[in-house]
């Protein structure tokens, strides 16, 4: 008797598991079914509003960009009368970008509107991005270092336009610093220390300290222990005096600049070594920049120092005038870089 009981019971338990089973398996199904619905209507109006209907309007950027715009001057449009041209101005980061904007914004504006053209600096991250501007004729004329302009001179024609005096020198240096409360007196000292450099290709921030360990013996690509690029001179500099780096190798007139504009700098730091005087950086035309153009611009930079405006942005800059480099001017760096590079 007992045992029927037993046996009823657990027959009427396991009914109700069944039945509440069955129950949430279709729930589940109800629920998938409505989702999937759901799902293929939404799919089906995006399908209709943008092929059926022909509307293809979501995908529309927000903004065209004419490429012919930003390729060769050489295949650039007509502008029309009511439009300028405009003056694509490459700018390297000798000093750090945000720096560049500060320092060459007025200068800039000042060679485009002599130019009746209209201003597009193209301020860029590396010497080397730079340097592909001018390769890709992306710009007209660009202000970059010595030894990109070896190596775009050799790879692909950069064309060297004017060059600056600053001082009265048309030549500049490199110099290898550290903190003021380091102990080294020597670049050797600094082996397996942490040392900055603007670019690899920068003639300041590694040409010369790469060069000279080589003079002395040393592979200058393992004598470090760490090898930071710092994107900029002034950066180079800020890192020494932070302690983030035990040496830098800094842009001679970038550290002069510095200190006069702040004098306490100079407290902070000691000069190791100063290198040979070299070549200082010109202002580069790409090759394929048509020759009217390229002359009207050598015109005005050779003359601006001789307006009021002009005088002052060279003031500000730092620069006497501009001058057309003579004969012979990048040929010690020409040697440098090609034996750095192993070129024969």
């Amino acid at each position: 008797m007992n045992d029927r009981k037993k046996n009823g019971s657990s027959g009427k338990e396991s009914r109700k598991t069944w039945t509440a089973l069955f129950l949430h398996s279709k729930i589940k199904i109800v629920v998938t079914l409505i989702l999937t619905i759901g799902i293929s209507v939404s799919l089906y109006k995006v399908v209709e509003g943008t092929y059926v209907n022909r509307r293809p309007i979501q995908f529309y950027p927000a903004r065209w960009v004419d490429l012919d715009k930003a390729g060769d001057l050489t295949t650039q449009k007509q502008a029309s009368p009511a439009e300028k041209a405009s003056l694509r101005i490459g700018v390297a980061p000798i000093v750090s970008p945000e720096k560049s904007i500060e320092m060459y914004q007025d200068f800039v504006n000042y060679l485009s509107e002599k130019m009746d053209r209209t201003p597009d600096p193209l301020y860029r991250q590396s010497y080397a991005e730079t340097n592909e501007l001018v390769r890709y004729r992306q710009c007209d004329v660009a202000i970059v270092c010595t030894y990109p302009f070896i190596r775009g001179e050799r790879e692909f024609g950069m064309q060297a336009l004017v060059v600056p005096q600053v001082r009265g020198e048309t030549t500049y240096s490199s110099m290898i610093l550290v903190p003021r409360s380091s102990k080294a007196s020597s670049l050797l000292d600094l082996r397996g220390k942490r040392f900055a450099s603007a670019d690899v290709v920068s003639t300041t921030g590694w040409l010369f300290p790469a060069l000279w360990l080589m003079q002395h013996g040393e592979d200058p690509n393992h004598f470090f222990g760490e090898h930071m690029i710092s994107g900029s001179h002034d950066r180079s500099l800020q890192a020494v005096i932070n302690g983030y780096v035990d040496g830098a190798a800094v842009h001679s007139l970038v550290y002069h600049m510095m200190t006069k504009e702040n004098p306490d700098i100079a407290d902070k730091v000691k000069i190791l070594e100063n290198s040979p005087p070299f070549g200082i950086p010109p202002i580069v035309a790409n090759p394929a920049l048509d020759p009217e153009v390229r002359n009207q611009i050598v015109s005005v930079l050779l003359e601006m120092h001789k307006d009021d405006r002009g005088r002052k942005i060279l003031d500000a800059l730092q620069i006497d005038r501009f001058l057309v480099p003579e004969p012979g001017h990048f040929d010690a760096l020409r040697q440098d870089v090609a034996k750095l590079e192993g070129w024969r």
